[in-house]
Protein backbone atom coordinates (compact mmCIF):
# COMPACT_ATOMS: atom_id res chain seq x y z
CA UNK A 1 0.00 0.00 0.00
CA UNK A 2 3.56 2.18 0.41
CA UNK A 3 2.46 3.16 -3.44
CA UNK A 4 -0.66 4.41 -3.27
CA UNK A 5 0.60 6.82 -1.29
CA UNK A 6 0.83 10.41 -2.88
CA UNK A 7 3.92 11.45 -1.07
CA UNK A 8 5.47 8.37 -1.91
CA UNK A 9 5.21 9.52 -5.82
CA UNK A 10 8.44 11.18 -6.45
CA UNK A 11 11.28 11.48 -8.93
CA UNK A 12 14.99 12.98 -7.57
CA UNK A 13 16.53 13.48 -10.92
CA UNK A 14 19.84 14.51 -9.10
CA UNK A 15 20.13 11.39 -7.71
CA UNK A 16 21.46 10.36 -11.01
CA UNK A 17 22.90 13.67 -12.51
CA UNK A 18 24.70 14.63 -9.69
CA UNK A 19 27.00 11.19 -10.25
CA UNK A 20 28.33 12.78 -13.69
CA UNK A 21 28.52 16.55 -12.41
CA UNK A 22 31.69 17.41 -11.33
CA UNK A 23 32.39 19.83 -8.44
CA UNK A 24 32.41 23.44 -8.75
CA UNK A 25 35.88 24.33 -9.75
CA UNK A 26 35.16 28.17 -9.45
CA UNK A 27 36.97 28.90 -7.02
CA UNK A 28 40.39 27.55 -8.26
CA UNK A 29 39.95 30.33 -11.23
CA UNK A 30 41.59 33.42 -10.64
CA UNK A 31 40.26 35.88 -8.01
CA UNK A 32 38.73 38.35 -10.71
CA UNK A 33 37.49 35.60 -13.00
CA UNK A 34 36.09 33.82 -9.93
CA UNK A 35 34.35 36.64 -8.16
CA UNK A 36 32.16 37.91 -11.09
CA UNK A 37 31.23 34.05 -11.36
CA UNK A 38 29.69 34.16 -8.23
CA UNK A 39 32.52 32.83 -5.67
CA UNK A 40 33.30 34.44 -2.14
CA UNK A 41 35.71 33.53 -0.20
CA UNK A 42 33.38 34.83 3.14
CA UNK A 43 30.00 34.89 2.87
CA UNK A 44 28.38 37.94 1.05
CA UNK A 45 27.49 40.56 3.31
CA UNK A 46 23.68 41.71 3.17
CA UNK A 47 22.64 44.22 1.10
CA UNK A 48 19.88 47.32 1.98
CA UNK A 49 17.18 47.69 -0.20
CA UNK A 50 17.75 50.86 -1.75
CA UNK A 51 20.69 49.26 -3.68
CA UNK A 52 18.67 46.24 -4.45
CA UNK A 53 16.38 48.74 -6.14
CA UNK A 54 19.24 50.31 -7.88
CA UNK A 55 20.92 47.45 -9.02
CA UNK A 56 17.65 45.32 -9.92
CA UNK A 57 16.52 49.02 -12.25
CA UNK A 58 20.10 49.37 -13.72
CA UNK A 59 19.94 45.87 -14.34
CA UNK A 60 16.75 45.23 -16.16
CA UNK A 61 17.41 48.46 -18.35
CA UNK A 62 20.62 46.79 -19.32
CA UNK A 63 19.03 43.69 -19.95
CA UNK A 64 16.45 44.78 -21.96
CA UNK A 65 18.06 46.97 -23.73
CA UNK A 66 20.58 44.73 -25.22
CA UNK A 67 18.15 42.30 -25.99
CA UNK A 68 16.34 44.40 -28.31
CA UNK A 69 19.92 46.10 -29.74
CA UNK A 70 20.20 42.15 -30.79
CA UNK A 71 16.99 41.72 -31.69
CA UNK A 72 17.18 45.04 -34.40
CA UNK A 73 20.90 43.10 -36.07
CA UNK A 74 19.41 42.68 -39.93
CA UNK A 75 20.18 39.07 -39.83
CA UNK A 76 18.13 38.77 -37.10
CA UNK A 77 15.05 41.21 -38.01
CA UNK A 78 14.80 39.86 -41.82
CA UNK A 79 13.15 36.48 -39.84
CA UNK A 80 9.98 38.91 -38.43
CA UNK A 81 10.75 38.16 -34.37
CA UNK A 82 8.98 40.62 -32.60
CA UNK A 83 11.45 43.97 -30.74
CA UNK A 84 11.92 41.35 -27.68
CA UNK A 85 10.15 38.17 -26.50
CA UNK A 86 8.23 39.52 -24.28
CA UNK A 87 8.68 36.34 -21.59
CA UNK A 88 12.14 38.11 -20.91
CA UNK A 89 10.43 40.92 -18.98
CA UNK A 90 10.23 38.21 -16.05
CA UNK A 91 13.36 37.61 -17.01
CA UNK A 92 14.80 40.95 -16.29
CA UNK A 93 12.53 40.78 -12.69
CA UNK A 94 14.44 37.34 -11.92
CA UNK A 95 18.00 37.83 -13.18
CA UNK A 96 18.75 41.13 -11.41
CA UNK A 97 16.09 41.49 -8.27
CA UNK A 98 15.14 38.49 -7.05
CA UNK A 99 18.75 36.43 -7.59
CA UNK A 100 18.64 34.75 -4.77
CA UNK A 101 15.79 32.46 -5.26
CA UNK A 102 16.41 28.82 -6.37
CA UNK A 103 14.12 30.14 -9.40
CA UNK A 104 16.58 32.42 -10.97
CA UNK A 105 19.91 30.20 -10.99
CA UNK A 106 21.72 29.36 -14.43
CA UNK A 107 20.28 25.84 -14.11
CA UNK A 108 16.88 26.77 -14.26
CA UNK A 109 17.11 29.92 -16.68
CA UNK A 110 19.27 27.87 -19.76
CA UNK A 111 17.82 24.25 -19.27
CA UNK A 112 14.21 25.52 -18.24
CA UNK A 113 13.92 28.14 -20.69
CA UNK A 114 15.15 25.79 -23.58
CA UNK A 115 12.99 22.99 -22.82
CA UNK A 116 10.15 24.75 -22.14
CA UNK A 117 10.75 26.31 -25.94
CA UNK A 118 11.14 23.28 -27.23
CA UNK A 119 8.18 21.83 -25.75
CA UNK A 120 6.27 24.97 -26.76
CA UNK A 121 7.59 25.21 -30.63
CA UNK A 122 6.68 21.23 -30.80
CA UNK A 123 3.29 20.93 -29.99
CA UNK A 124 2.31 24.09 -31.35
CA UNK A 125 3.98 22.36 -34.69
CA UNK A 126 2.03 19.34 -33.92
CA UNK A 127 -1.52 21.41 -34.03
CA UNK A 128 -0.56 22.92 -37.29
CA UNK A 129 -0.79 19.87 -38.61
CA UNK A 130 -4.71 20.19 -38.43
CA UNK A 131 -6.29 22.41 -41.37
CA UNK A 132 -8.70 24.53 -38.74
CA UNK A 133 -5.17 25.53 -36.35
CA UNK A 134 -7.03 28.73 -35.49
CA UNK A 135 -9.55 27.02 -33.91
CA UNK A 136 -7.36 24.85 -31.31
CA UNK A 137 -4.67 27.56 -30.99
CA UNK A 138 -6.08 28.51 -27.77
CA UNK A 139 -5.86 24.23 -27.01
CA UNK A 140 -2.33 24.62 -28.01
CA UNK A 141 -1.49 27.22 -25.92
CA UNK A 142 -2.92 25.52 -22.78
CA UNK A 143 -1.11 22.27 -23.33
CA UNK A 144 2.40 24.20 -24.00
CA UNK A 145 2.46 25.62 -20.67
CA UNK A 146 1.15 23.06 -18.53
CA UNK A 147 3.53 20.02 -20.36
CA UNK A 148 6.59 22.58 -19.91
CA UNK A 149 5.25 23.22 -16.22
CA UNK A 150 5.59 19.32 -15.65
CA UNK A 151 9.09 18.67 -17.74
CA UNK A 152 10.64 21.85 -15.52
CA UNK A 153 9.01 20.25 -12.26
CA UNK A 154 9.97 16.86 -12.59
CA UNK A 155 14.22 17.96 -14.13
CA UNK A 156 13.98 20.92 -10.88
CA UNK A 157 14.47 23.37 -13.52
CA UNK A 158 11.57 25.62 -12.93
CA UNK A 159 11.52 28.91 -14.68
CA UNK A 160 8.14 30.77 -14.69
CA UNK A 161 9.16 32.89 -17.80
CA UNK A 162 9.95 30.14 -19.77
CA UNK A 163 6.62 28.93 -19.01
CA UNK A 164 5.62 32.13 -20.65
CA UNK A 165 7.72 31.57 -23.55
CA UNK A 166 6.02 28.15 -24.38
CA UNK A 167 2.51 29.95 -24.20
CA UNK A 168 3.38 32.56 -26.51
CA UNK A 169 5.37 30.13 -28.79
CA UNK A 170 1.48 28.86 -29.67
CA UNK A 171 -0.73 31.55 -28.91
CA UNK A 172 0.92 34.52 -30.32
CA UNK A 173 1.44 34.82 -34.08
CA UNK A 174 4.33 36.62 -34.49
CA UNK A 175 6.24 34.19 -32.26
CA UNK A 176 4.99 31.35 -33.75
CA UNK A 177 5.98 32.00 -36.91
CA UNK A 178 9.28 32.15 -36.22
CA UNK A 179 8.93 27.81 -35.85
CA UNK A 180 12.65 26.25 -34.82
CA UNK A 181 14.29 29.70 -35.48
CA UNK A 182 12.67 30.79 -31.80
CA UNK A 183 15.27 28.01 -30.15
CA UNK A 184 18.21 29.41 -30.74
CA UNK A 185 16.96 33.02 -29.91
CA UNK A 186 15.76 32.49 -26.73
CA UNK A 187 19.08 30.06 -25.93
CA UNK A 188 21.02 33.61 -27.30
CA UNK A 189 18.82 35.83 -25.32
CA UNK A 190 18.97 33.20 -22.08
CA UNK A 191 22.90 33.72 -22.61
CA UNK A 192 23.17 37.42 -22.89
CA UNK A 193 21.02 37.74 -20.20
CA UNK A 194 22.99 35.66 -17.78
CA UNK A 195 26.52 37.51 -18.99
CA UNK A 196 24.85 40.96 -18.22
CA UNK A 197 23.30 39.64 -14.43
CA UNK A 198 27.09 38.01 -13.78
CA UNK A 199 28.47 41.43 -14.70
CA UNK A 200 26.21 43.86 -12.91
CA UNK A 201 25.24 41.36 -10.09
CA UNK A 202 28.41 40.73 -8.54
CA UNK A 203 29.65 44.41 -8.06
CA UNK A 204 27.70 44.82 -4.45
CA UNK A 205 25.67 41.39 -4.48
CA UNK A 206 26.41 38.02 -5.21
CA UNK A 207 25.43 35.83 -8.28
CA UNK A 208 24.51 32.93 -8.95
CA UNK A 209 23.86 31.31 -5.40
CA UNK A 210 24.47 27.88 -7.33
CA UNK A 211 25.30 27.29 -10.96
CA UNK A 212 23.66 23.85 -10.68
CA UNK A 213 22.73 22.35 -7.43
CA UNK A 214 23.06 23.98 -4.03
CA UNK A 215 24.47 20.51 -2.64
CA UNK A 216 28.34 20.20 -2.14
CA UNK A 217 29.06 17.85 -4.76
CA UNK A 218 32.30 17.02 -3.11
CA UNK A 219 30.12 14.96 -0.26
CA UNK A 220 27.91 13.65 -2.71
CA UNK A 221 29.30 10.28 -2.24
CA UNK A 222 28.22 10.02 1.30
CA UNK A 223 25.17 12.07 1.38
CA UNK A 224 23.74 9.72 -1.76
CA UNK A 225 23.13 6.69 0.87
CA UNK A 226 20.93 9.30 3.06
CA UNK A 227 19.81 12.00 0.11
CA UNK A 228 20.53 15.73 0.77
CA UNK A 229 17.25 16.29 3.19
CA UNK A 230 16.69 13.80 5.88
CA UNK A 231 13.71 12.79 7.08
CA UNK A 232 12.81 12.13 10.36
CA UNK A 233 9.70 10.48 11.75
CA UNK A 234 9.14 10.54 15.46
CA UNK A 235 9.05 6.95 17.31
CA UNK A 236 5.74 5.73 18.87
CA UNK A 237 6.47 5.66 22.01
CA UNK A 238 8.81 9.11 22.36
CA UNK A 239 8.94 12.39 21.01
CA UNK A 240 12.42 12.04 19.68
CA UNK A 241 12.95 11.26 16.51
CA UNK A 242 13.99 7.58 15.99
CA UNK A 243 16.17 8.19 13.85
CA UNK A 244 18.30 11.11 15.03
CA UNK A 245 21.78 11.13 15.67
CA UNK A 246 22.41 10.18 19.14
CA UNK A 247 23.84 14.21 19.63
CA UNK A 248 20.19 15.34 17.98
CA UNK A 249 17.92 13.15 20.27
CA UNK A 250 17.70 17.03 22.60
CA UNK A 251 16.25 18.19 19.96
CA UNK A 252 12.19 18.32 19.72
CA UNK A 253 10.42 16.76 16.83
CA UNK A 254 9.21 19.88 15.38
CA UNK A 255 12.60 21.49 15.06
CA UNK A 256 14.75 21.84 11.47
CA UNK A 257 18.02 21.04 12.17
CA UNK A 258 21.01 22.79 9.66
CA UNK A 259 24.64 21.62 9.96
CA UNK A 260 27.45 22.22 7.58
CA UNK A 261 26.72 18.76 6.45
CA UNK A 262 23.11 17.67 7.10
CA UNK A 263 19.55 18.59 6.85
CA UNK A 264 17.29 17.14 8.57
CA UNK A 265 13.00 17.97 8.82
CA UNK A 266 10.34 16.08 10.62
CA UNK A 267 8.90 13.94 8.52
CA UNK A 268 5.41 15.73 8.23
CA UNK A 269 6.69 18.69 6.77
CA UNK A 270 6.89 18.02 3.21
CA UNK A 271 9.33 20.52 1.36
CA UNK A 272 9.01 21.95 -2.37
CA UNK A 273 11.96 22.09 -4.55
CA UNK A 274 12.42 26.05 -3.81
CA UNK A 275 12.31 25.42 0.06
CA UNK A 276 14.55 22.24 -0.27
CA UNK A 277 17.23 24.45 -2.35
CA UNK A 278 16.86 27.71 0.55
CA UNK A 279 18.13 25.02 3.04
CA UNK A 280 20.83 23.85 0.89
CA UNK A 281 21.77 27.94 0.58
CA UNK A 282 21.61 28.20 4.05
CA UNK A 283 23.75 25.01 4.81
CA UNK A 284 26.44 26.03 2.26
CA UNK A 285 26.30 29.42 4.19
CA UNK A 286 26.82 28.32 7.77
CA UNK A 287 29.72 25.64 6.39
CA UNK A 288 31.16 28.87 5.02
CA UNK A 289 31.20 30.73 8.14
CA UNK A 290 31.83 28.07 10.30
CA UNK A 291 35.07 26.57 9.02
CA UNK A 292 37.05 26.95 11.91
CA UNK A 293 34.27 24.90 13.97
CA UNK A 294 33.95 21.35 14.26
CA UNK A 295 30.76 20.67 12.20
CA UNK A 296 28.85 19.59 15.13
CA UNK A 297 28.09 23.41 15.31
CA UNK A 298 24.09 23.27 14.48
CA UNK A 299 21.75 25.92 13.77
CA UNK A 300 18.33 25.17 15.20
CA UNK A 301 14.94 26.77 13.91
CA UNK A 302 11.74 25.83 15.79
CA UNK A 303 8.40 27.35 14.20
CA UNK A 304 7.37 28.37 17.62
CA UNK A 305 9.80 30.79 17.99
CA UNK A 306 9.92 32.09 14.41
CA UNK A 307 9.96 36.14 14.64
Amino acid sequence: MHNLNPSAWHVDIDKYLNRLVPPNFIHTLPRPISHFLGYRESPQADTGNILVAFWACLGAFVGVIVLEGVFMIPEIRHRGPPLLIASFGAVAILEYNTIESPLAQPRNSIIGHVLSTAIGIGITKLFTLTENFEDYRWLAGGLACGASSGVMTLTKTIYPPAGATALLAAIDPTVQQLGWYLLPLVLLSTVLTLVTSLLLNNIQRRYPTYWWTPVDLTRRKRRATRGDVEKMAPSAGSSSPEKYPQHYEHFPAHTILITPDRIVVPNHILLAFEEKGMLEILRNRLGQGLRRIPESATIAWRPDHAE
